[in-house]
């Protein structure tokens, strides 16, 4: 992977001795989530999918439509009729174990880019994101800080999303993922080494640190926060 220099808030996790990314203990076969995929979407059109990134490079295909409690908080979320035609999805999300709260099939285009932008997502928070690649071109790579995070098809892995990161893809083949939302529980920490989400309050004063330098120096990474 090539070397460049990073920008101002990845800086901010360089020698830090924070785990920004980790693959997951389970593993799931991508050639079924492949063939499952690939007849998903050949069925859907534009009107089942939601475009993102601005230019419409990344767009995604809900399987678990997220839900919201009285109090505000997301809730275990509902399946839709989308989950029905990708059941080694179905089967991976009941294997996890987990409190399900969204999920989601994304497509990122050949040569797509997510800018750099943070969320809340992470294992010391309320809640974390699983992401399980299904087609996983070699020269993708999504940058969590200062730490690239570049895993095969069927290694789900997780991070600490609460830092800036960006997803680039490479030039010549689309990037398909699951995004898994779960809630950070016991049995969410024990898919992921402890080290992923200890010395939460150094994580998130570094995390606090790190936003505000990108959005000081947001010129240098055009995102925002999602």
């Amino acid at each position: 992977m090539q070397l460049r220099p990073l920008h101002p808030w990845q800086q901010v996790t360089a020698g830090s001795g924070l785990m920004l990314h980790a693959p997951l203990t389970v593993r799931a076969t991508p050639i079924p989530l492949q063939r499952e995929f690939a007849a998903l979407d050949a069925a859907t059109g534009n009107e089942g999918r939601m475009f993102m990134a601005g230019d419409g490079s990344w767009s995604s295909i809900t399987l678990i439509e997220e839900g919201l409690g009285p109090d505000g908080l997301r809730i275990t979320g509902r399946p839709t009729p989308a989950l029905d035609g990708m059941p080694s999805v179905r089967a991976l999300l009941e294997g996890l174990g987990c409190r399900i709260l969204s999920c989601y099939v994304h497509r990122q285009e050949p040569g797509g880019l997510l800018r750099w932008h943070y969320d809340s997502a992470g294992l010391h928070r309320a809640e974390a994101r699983l992401i399980v690649p299904v087609i996983a071109p070699p020269a993708a790579v999504t940058w969590i800080g200062d730490s690239p995070a570049a895993y095969p098809a069927g290694l789900p892995w997780a991070a600490d999303f609460t830092f800036p990161h960006q997803v680039e893809n490479a030039p010549d083949e689309q990037r398909i993922v699951l995004l898994v939302d779960v809630a950070s529980d016991d049995r969410a920490r024990a898919l992921v080494p402890a080290a992923l989400y200890d010395q939460p309050a150094l994580r998130s004063a570094l995390a606090e640190q790190a936003v505000n330098s990108f959005l000081a120096n947001r010129d240098e990474g055009a995102g925002l926060k999602i």
